[in-house]
């Protein structure tokens, strides 16, 4: 596992901070426990010699002493509880002697045992602990109570310091002992935490290397509805629109190959015939001129219609900011569609007011728009059809409506329509002039204006209805 991996940082980074975090907890706990286990013990001292106190008292005789045996059985039995050692202090006349047990003189008289502290405070009825060195220069901790006997006893207990240490040093144990065991927990916790975010991360990276290799159908899978997940889906979208690139890509590549293909074709075999052939009479060839010259202008069409495509996919296009009139516009183009129009023997209605809002773009793209969807209309309506163009203000902008009663579209294919080089039949496609990019084109300059465009056709044979809505002036286009 290296260091700079995610797994290790995720691991080292939560066990460290969780370390980080405990031992400094400890610190003050561990402060907080050393100084209640102290007080803890010093209460059961108290509690103890009190107790002791009370089963002496109640062993000795009222106008007699217990005899030295007793005493010592007495306190050989409280020393093995307490764990500490016992001595007896009897106030006589003389200002005091001990007796019994836990004195390494044989029982000499102490004249100072009264400036004890815990001796002190034992006389006047209460319990206090105190901290010094014993007889053999080990630290201990001492305590005393009085007896109410005649004459007055007092007990002292002397317990050694490292019994207190003792109980801390355990608490301290058990304190670790909680420790290591979070320590455990957190990493486990870390590993398998790190485990659940490395493994869709190691399928997105094998989907990614053979997306990268050119397998462009490969797909993560995930059930995971969280932010890897939200990655995986943005990831499979992302292949998905690639692959749909790339297919487009190579559609459009196939397409333009043939719709160049063709006129070449055609140019060549007329320029071979006028170069070899001789003897070729004057009418045939003002033919193959004829037909040169218009296979070159199909041509130049295209490849203007590409470029015009190319400059709105790649963001290039300049969109223009002139006020139209439109209904000057639809003037413009009724006049130069006109004798199309009456060639084919068809009818175009132009109902367009002149009270409506001015727009702004660029004259040369909404002429590509219009004149584009006029030209569809006319081409797919049969002779003694009709073509309606009519408009009006709407929501802020201008609805225009272009129907013919034409062909018509079924319902299943009009997405398709605004992809390039789609032809609705393209059994008739040589028969029908153009290359089908009229309305990809159009929908790449509706796009880039913020306008909309619908098409809706009741069928076959039933003609179409095409909706654009372009922005007024008035709302700041």
């Amino acid at each position: 596992m290296k260091l700079t991996s995610i797994r290790a940082r995720l691991l080292f980074g939560s066990v460290g901070v969780l370390c980080a975090g405990f031992i400094v907890l400890m610190v003050i706990a561990g402060a907080q426990i050393s100084s209640a286990a102290r007080a803890d013990f010093e209460y059961r001292l108290q509690n103890e010699i009190q107790l002791i106190a009370q089963g002496i008292r109640s062993e000795l005789r009222q106008d007699d002493r217990l005899t030295d045996d007793e005493q010592a059985a007495l306190i050989a039995e409280y020393e093995g509880r307490t764990h500490g050692e016992i001595t007896l202090y009897t106030l006589d006349m003389d200002g005091g002697s001990p007796r019994g047990g836990g004195s390494d003189d044989g029982g000499a008289p102490r004249s100072n045992f009264r400036d004890a502290p815990e001796m002190e405070t034992a006389l006047r009825g209460d319990t206090v602990v105190v901290e010094r060195n014993n007889e053999q220069g080990n630290p201990a901790l001492y305590t005393a109570a009085g007896i109410n006997s005649q004459p007055p006893v007092l007990v002292q207990l002397s317990v050694p310091l490292a019994n207190l240490q003792t109980v801390i040093f355990e608490r301290w144990a058990l304190l670790w002992l909680l420790f290591g065991a979070v320590l455990v927990a957190a990493v486990i916790a870390s590993v398998l935490l790190a485990r659940s975010i490395i493994r869709p991360l190691t399928a997105l990276k094998q989907s990614a290397h053979q997306l990268a290799a050119g397998d462009f159908s490969s797909r993560v899978e995930y059930t995971r509805d969280d932010e890897i997940g939200e990655v995986a889906h943005a990831f499979n979208e992302m292949a998905h629109q690639v692959e749909s690139m790339l297919e487009e890509q190579r559609a459009f590549a196939a397409n333009t190959s043939h719709e160049l293909r063709t006129p070449l074709t055609t140019i060549r075999l007329r320029s071979e015939a006028l170069r070899y052939e001789e003897g070729v009479d004057a009418g045939t060839l003002k033919q193959y001129i004829s037909e040169i010259d218009d296979e070159a202008q199909r041509m130049g069409t295209l490849i203007e219609d590409l470029t015009v495509l190319a400059r709105f996919d790649a963001g290039r296009a300049e969109l223009g900011s002139d006020s139209i009139n439109f209904a000057l516009l639809a003037a413009s183009l009724q006049r130069r569609i006109q004798p199309h129009a009456d060639a084919k023997r068809i009818g175009l209605v132009v109902n367009v007011p002149s009270g409506l809002p001015p727009v702004r773009a660029s004259l040369n793209h909404l002429t590509v728009v219009f004149r584009n969807l006029l030209d569809n209309a006319i081409k797919y309506t049969p002779e003694g059809g009709v073509v309606t163009w009519t408009a009006r203000a709407d929501e802020g902008g201008i609805t225009s409506v272009i129907s013919d009663t034409g062909r018509g579209v079924e319902p299943e294919q009009i997405p398709k329509l605004f992809e390039r080089f789609y032809r609705v039949d393209k059994a008739r496609s040589r028969e029908i002039p153009g290359s089908g990019l009229g309305l990809a084109i159009v929908k790449s300059i509706i796009d880039a204006y913020g306008a909309t465009i619908r098409i809706e056709s009741a069928g076959k044979d039933r003609g179409t209805a095409v909706t654009v809505w372009w922005k007024g002036q008035t709302n700041g286009l």
